[in-house]
């Protein structure tokens, strides 16, 4: 009487207890690696990164244009209420003249901020990312070297993003 024992080629030994287990992981893409930086530890869902990266890209074009045009009083407009009313203040302005490269440069007024400051340390810089620090305040970035270049601070308010302009860290 003849036992056959039948074919063993699709038996899987038992995982060995010893050995860790390993699982294949696909590489995320480009467009994942973005959005995995921007968005940290932040609950954001990647429609929303898109549509608020969109729409902060969009104030960067128009904010091109205004910088181009040293149009002040269009460029107030895009500024969120609490930055105007800190950098109006003469004392602020006095601590972001001190903290400037160039020295001997006076800085009366937020428009003197705007030409002096805002628009030559701005103006033609190409600005391909977002940071979320929370889902209402962004950074818009340019990385480098495994490192952030921020050029930007955005807040949203009422549903719409505006340029934040962040105090003087004393």
């Amino acid at each position: 009487m003849a036992v056959s024992c039948g074919s063993t080629d699709n038996v899987t030994p038992p995982p060995d207890p010893e050995q860790p287990a390993v699982q294949e992981t696909p590489e995320p893409s480009g467009e994942d690696l973005e959005y995995n930086r921007s968005i940290g530890d932040i609950a954001i869902t990647k429609d929303a990164f898109t549509e608020d990266k969109n729409a902060i890209q969009q104030i960067i074009k128009e904010l091109d244009v205004v910088m181009k045009q040293f149009d002040y009083q269009s460029w107030l407009k895009y500024i969120d209420p609490d930055s105007v009313e800190y950098w109006q203040k003469p004392v602020n302005l006095k601590k972001a003249q001190g903290k400037l490269p160039k020295k001997g440069l006076q800085l009366r007024t937020l428009e003197d901020y705007f030409k002096f400051v805002f628009v030559p340390s701005r103006a033609g810089r190409e600005v391909p990312e977002i940071r979320y620090v929370t889902p209402e305040y962004v950074k818009a970035v340019q990385f480098q070297s495994e490192q952030d270049i921020i050029y930007y601070h955005f807040n949203k308010k009422d549903g719409k993003w505006m340029l934040h302009l962040p105090p003087i860290e004393n």
